[in-house]
């Protein structure tokens, strides 16, 4: 019989994105961390959104299939309404069509979740820091440094270097949560007067 300390933990952590789809297939025994698999899910822009849709849900699914992971990591997004204008007074990137773009692909990734019935996190990005480089406010370098020496590699681009470490924080967490999500808090609201 296996120690729980020397018991294997899969998890993928995904980098969501319909351009480019950041994956990593992490594998966590006792303290020591695997990369099975990793890369970048890129969808042609001259494909129709439903044909890039279903390609990331295709290939994510495979990955499920494949490596039957316990938990499913990706990044918490954060909708800001409030734009910033670049100091150079030019029209910046829209970014409320980038977040929902996005949020088409999280949505893909719930789905698998809950059709596989894999345990789903999302992460923000100082839980992210602190898991991998050991500190919440790390900074991005040191991240993507300490995902090129688990990977020992130099050329990690950028989506897949994310999906790594959101996929290390994933399997830590499951791990440190022997894979059960803490209760949410509730507050106890007294009406006035009371």
């Amino acid at each position: 019989m296996i120690s729980k300390e020397k018991e294997s933990i899969i998890g993928i952590g995904i980098d969501q994105g319909i351009a480019n789809c950041g994956f990593s297939v992490i594998q966590l025994t006792g303290e020591e961390l695997l990369v099975l698999k990793s890369g970048t899910i890129e969808t042609d822009s001259k494909l129709s959104l439903p044909q890039r849709i279903s390609l990331i849900y295709s290939l994510l699914t495979e990955l499920t299939n494949t490596y039957n992971p316990k938990i499913i990591g990706c990044e918490k997004l954060f909708f800001n309404p409030r734009q910033k204008v670049p100091a150079d007074g030019k029209k910046g990137r829209n970014k409320s069509a980038s977040i929902v773009m996005t949020n088409m692909a999280t949505g893909v990734i719930h789905l698998i979740a809950g059709q596989k019935q894999i345990m789903l996190r999302d992460f923000v990005p100082g839980t992210v820091k602190k898991y991998v480089a050991g500190n919440g406010r790390a900074t991005k370098e040191n991240v993507i440094a300490a995902v090129k020496y688990l990977l020992q590699r130099e050329d990690v681009k950028e989506h897949e270097a994310d999906a790594t470490a959101i996929g290390i924080t994933a399997v830590k967490f499951f791990r440190d949560t022997n894979g059960k999500l803490p209760e949410k808090k509730t507050r106890n609201k007294q009406k006035k007067g009371a």
